[in-house]
């Protein structure tokens, strides 16, 4: 279980405006619960919780946290959500949860599904789909997995992996519904099918099945239709041309 130190501060302002000039000046607002005990605001240096953010390539950190202003010694505690913003991706918001080693806790692990290129049912045509990226499970802070793993080798069309399929580890019990799927492999569509087909120059539609119009066959069409058009405005343009070479009555 990796643990890293992290240094905080006691957060004095609130509001939006005020947590605005806060990130300004390189520090990341956050809240601190858990145990009963009161939730604790406090701020984090933004450039030292992203660089390990970054290093932990989706596991599951323990941050020692040290808070300045606070009483008491520094505790353990686990990220539960980070917001960031939606265009540059900067941290806007953490939430931190105490942890005890003797006392069982709810947390996130990450699902790797293995195999995906290799997966039977992708060979002969399906599309193999990941319903869940994460499963919540209640366990130990020592039970915890890095991640959940999922074998994607031998899924044919219309196999699927459930919640209840999942091999977790001893002491790991899921939170997230029995009933869940996690992949599974799906045929393709009829309209992915056709598309397909309509894309084949020459490619005839199958029996019974409508015929996909794409945007030659329109071209053709439209063609076709000035040419209709074109042979009922030839009589009349003889007419018209006739009718000019008539000379004109003596009166």
């Amino acid at each position: 279980m990796k643990q890293v130190p992290l240094s905080a501060k006691v957060r004095e302002v609130r509001g939006s405006s005020r947590s605005r000039r806060l990130r300004n000046q390189g520090f990341v607002p956050a809240e601190v619960y858990g145990h009963k005990d009161a939730n604790q605001s406090i701020q984090v240096p933004e450039k030292e919780l992203s660089k390990i953010l970054q290093t932990s390539k989706g596991e599951n950190i323990f941050f020692s946290l040290s808070v300045e202003g606070a009483k008491g010694e520094p505790f353990l505690a686990v990220l539960k959500e980070v917001q960031y913003h939606k265009l540059d991706h900067t941290l806007l918001h953490a939430d931190f949860h105490k942890v005890k080693m003797n006392e069982r806790i709810r947390i996130r692990i990450p699902i790797r599904v293995l195999n995906a290129d290799l997966c039977d049912g992708v060979k002969t045509g399906g599309v193999l789909q990941t319903f869940l990226r994460a499963l919540e499970v209640q366990c130990l802070p020592t039970q915890i997995p890095d991640a959940i793993t999922v074998d994607a080798l031998n899924l044919k069309v219309g196999d699927s992996v459930h919640v209840s399929d999942l091999k977790l580890p001893e002491g790991v019990k899921a939170v997230t519904g029995s009933g869940n799927v996690v992949v599974s492999v799906a045929a393709q569509m009829a309209e992915e099918v056709k598309a397909e087909v309509a894309a084949v120059p020459g490619a005839a539609p199958a029996a019974g099945e409508p015929e996909v119009l794409t945007a030659k066959k329109k071209e053709e069409g439209a063609a076709e239709a000035g040419k209709a058009g074109d042979a009922k405005a030839a009589p009349a343009k003889a007419d018209a041309k006739a009718a000019e070479k008539k000379p004109a009555d003596k009166k």
